[in-house]
């Protein structure tokens, strides 16, 4: 009798965590698109750079950074306009896709925190940053700082929307995606050229102390930030389409 009912309790619970499990799918399995969508846009915005997987003689930077990372951009006006028609224009895609799915699954997202937040930031990055286009800063380029100037690009308002997504959506994936992305722009805005390398990071490896440089490219950056996001991605729309 105490066996049967301890099988009994054993079989509700596991059915209790399907159920759990099948409900997480349901409210939760369209994060896929979402952020393919970012990435793809990460992605596009190779197109702004002169040069974005070449190794040039020289780099004719201008400040702000509208096309993302601090390089020579083709022209900083079809920049601004990318980032400031392109963003809204997927967060209008990710508005019909929330919508849609909640009128055939019956679930809802949090999706407009999302495009708030992703709008807000970059209006008021929009208004920070309305000045004319001129050369990068020196406190850019010489390590004595503040380095502020450099945090005026659009990479930080798309990190700042991912990381809301991610709350959303209760996905740890697009929360460390948000993250990384975040994390990578900081770095890689906030000196001048591309790819500078304090000098802590040469004392780590033994090193004179006198950082670096990496010759990493626009483009091969912008592909590190958006592999996380294809990870999430890829794996979101595998487990929505588990068997039920």
């Amino acid at each position: 009798m105490v066996q049967g009912s301890a099988d009994e309790a054993a079989e509700t619970l596991a059915a209790l965590k399907q159920l759990r499990e099948r409900a997480h799918r349901r409210a939760h399995g369209g994060a896929w698109l979402p952020a393919l969508g970012f990435a793809v846009l990460l992605l596009a915005s190779a197109a702004l750079y002169r040069h974005p997987l070449a190794q040039p003689t020289s780099v004719d930077a201008t400040h702000p950074f509208w096309a993302g990372l601090p390089d020579e951009q083709v022209s900083p006006l079809a920049s601004y306009l990318f980032w400031f028609v392109g963003t809204p224009l997927l967060f209008a895609v990710v508005a019909l896709w929330y919508a849609w799915r909640a009128r055939r699954h019956g679930v809802r997202v949090a999706w407009p925190l999302v495009a708030a937040t992703g709008l807000g930031v970059l209006v008021l990055l929009a208004v920070l940053a309305a000045v004319p286009v001129g050369p990068v800063p020196e406190e850019l380029v010489f390590a004595t700082g503040p380095h502020w100037a450099g945090l005026s690009t659009p990479l930080l308002p798309l990190a700042a929307a991912v990381i809301v997504l991610g709350r959303a959506e209760h996905s740890r994936g697009l929360l460390a995606a948000g993250i990384w992305i975040a994390a990578l722009t900081v770095w890689l805005c906030t000196s001048f050229p591309l790819g500078h390398l304090p000098g802590w990071t040469s004392v780590l490896v033994g090193g004179s102390g006198l950082g670096g440089q990496l010759s990493l490219r626009p483009a091969h950056y912008l592909v590190l930030m958006a592999l996380p996001l294809l990870v999430v991605a890829a794996v979101n729309l595998a487990t929505g389409r588990r068997p039920r």
